[in-house]
């Protein structure tokens, strides 16, 4: 019976608990697409064979950097091959007198000097983007740094949507393949008339006025996450809001 007594008390406490009022507030908001960048580079050397032939001797490893003009391996015949970029070695998928055949990647250097961020979109953010637009890029392990940089083009891929993403300043170590969060801002508006997001639903905010509710039509801004702008109607900002 004392537990009974408890329990009931508990409900009748949460129940009689009023909800915090929610209001339109003014203020800065900014909109914005997101996407996922790879890390990739300018200038990727991809080391092929003209005709049947064998390795004869490596001059590098795997993850060694080398210079341009660095010799790289010898084929067959003590023809030497040598590096055209400064880069790293990042893939030797062959091994000595392995029988290779034409166009068989041997070696491949990649220039870690000259990177980008390939940034894939959906179809709409695709068409918000513009070159010369601010891009803001996140990596996992660099979570309270953020890396601001320019958008330089945008060009469809097989079927997929490509921003490239130049930036000045990057983290130590970025390697090819790696991923980041990337943002683009759209616009942005101050003293803006704001309501939650989630308030809005197919296009009409519903609020109470001396505890009478009402569903207004609305007009809308500017949208992030949370915040929505309101253009019309002017809402008073004692105005509450009711969540659906």
């Amino acid at each position: 019976m004392l537990r009974f007594f408890c329990t009931l008390s508990i409900i009748l406490f949460v129940s009689c608990q009023k909800k915090e009022a929610i209001f339109p507030t003014k203020g800065t908001i900014v909109e914005a697409v997101y996407g996922l960048g790879t890390v990739q580079s300018d200038n990727v050397f991809h080391a092929k064979a003209a005709l049947v032939t064998y390795v004869e001797e490596f001059y590098v490893k795997e993850g060694q950097d080398v210079k341009k003009g660095e010799k790289l391996y010898s084929l067959q015949g003590k023809t030497v091959i040598t590096s055209p970029i400064e880069g790293r070695v990042t893939s030797i998928p062959v091994t000595l007198r392995e029988n290779i055949f034409p166009q068989t990647i041997i070696l491949t250097v990649v220039d870690l000097k000259n990177i980008f961020l390939s940034v894939s979109l959906d179809q709409e953010a695709a068409l918000r983007i513009k070159n010369g637009m601010k891009a803001e890029a996140t990596f996992e392990f660099f979570r309270n740094n953020k890396l601001m940089g320019q958008v330089e083009s945008i060009y469809s891929q097989d079927d997929q949507f490509i921003a490239k993403v130049r930036f000045a300043n990057w983290p130590q170590g970025i390697l090819t393949g790696m991923t980041a969060d990337v943002s683009f801002e759209i616009d942005r508006k101050t003293d803006a008339l704001l309501v939650p997001t989630q308030a809005i639903v197919n296009g009409f905010l519903t609020i109470k006025k001396e505890k009478k509710k009402t569903k207004i039509k609305v007009e809308i801004g500017l949208k992030d996450q949370d915040k929505t702008e309101i253009l019309s109607p002017v809402l008073n900002l004692e105005d509450e809001i009711v969540l659906p």
